[in-house]
């Protein structure tokens, strides 16, 4: 996945950050590691900012591909990570595979130099001295340098992941999912809206679900076996 260079000044609608003079909202107080409290959080994924079934499809998601990184990443997550979303009301089968598109996108991100380059900034990234206004000026930034369309949603959920995962290390942790679950309902949602919906978005972001088809027929032909088996065997068993 490649990244354009920034755009001239005249053909952007969010400056950098340097160029950003209008006045901002109140830096809140920062937060070190020994301050933020685990037990103090109730969790992030059940906001005001959830208005419809696409938000709560893309928040759950999003914390989906989270708690993954953090695994992959060796980190622990804060209880308040782990916290549930709301359920979706579709059954688990519609999420499940919804979540295996958007896995198979997440692995093979990965392995590109795209991933690490967003890691990289990331690193710079100075979470304990940031506002909200600031964290939106670089989500803009980052949309904006992407190339492909059709992988912004996978980028931008990719960074999140990466800034996350930081603020874990640093601290920090519960204002950067707050941040990063409100851009995906608010900025990331409406986007994915536009392009069909979260299932289209993460579906062509993971290819072809061939896979998923296999792993159900073989579990339904497992079970259809199990189930003539047993009715052998009762069978047997009464003469």
């Amino acid at each position: 996945m490649a990244f354009a260079p920034p755009r001239a000044l005249g053909a952007r609608s969010v400056q950098s950050l340097e160029e950003y003079n209008t006045p901002r909202a109140p830096l809140r107080r920062q937060v070190s590691l020994d301050e933020e409290r685990r037990d103090d959080c109730q969790g992030h994924w059940k906001g005001p900012y959830l208005e419809g079934e696409e938000e709560e499809k893309g928040v759950r998601l999003f914390r989906a591909m989270l708690l993954q990184h953090l695994r992959l990443e060796e980190l622990r997550p804060p209880p308040c990570m782990i916290v549930p979303a709301n359920p979706d009301e579709r059954g688990w089968w519609m999420y499940w595979r919804d979540w295996r598109a958007l896995e198979r996108a997440a692995r093979r991100f990965r392995e590109t130099k795209a991933r690490a380059r967003l890691a990289s900034r990331a690193e710079h990234i100075p979470l304990l001295c940031l506002d909200e206004v600031e964290f939106e000026d670089i989500m803009q930034e980052i949309c904006q340098a992407c190339v492909h369309i059709e992988q912004r949603a996978l980028v931008v959920m990719a960074f999140l992941c990466e800034v996350v995962a930081r603020a874990v290390r640093v601290g920090g942790w519960c204002r950067a999912a707050d941040w990063a679950a409100k851009h995906v309902a608010q900025c990331a949602t409406p986007w994915a809206i536009r392009h069909g919906g979260w299932s289209a978005v993460v579906e062509r972001a993971g290819g072809s679900r061939r896979e998923d088809t296999l792993i159900a027929g073989a579990a339904i032909a497992a079970l259809l076996a199990f189930l003539l088996f047993c009715r052998t065997r009762i069978r047997h068993a009464l003469l």
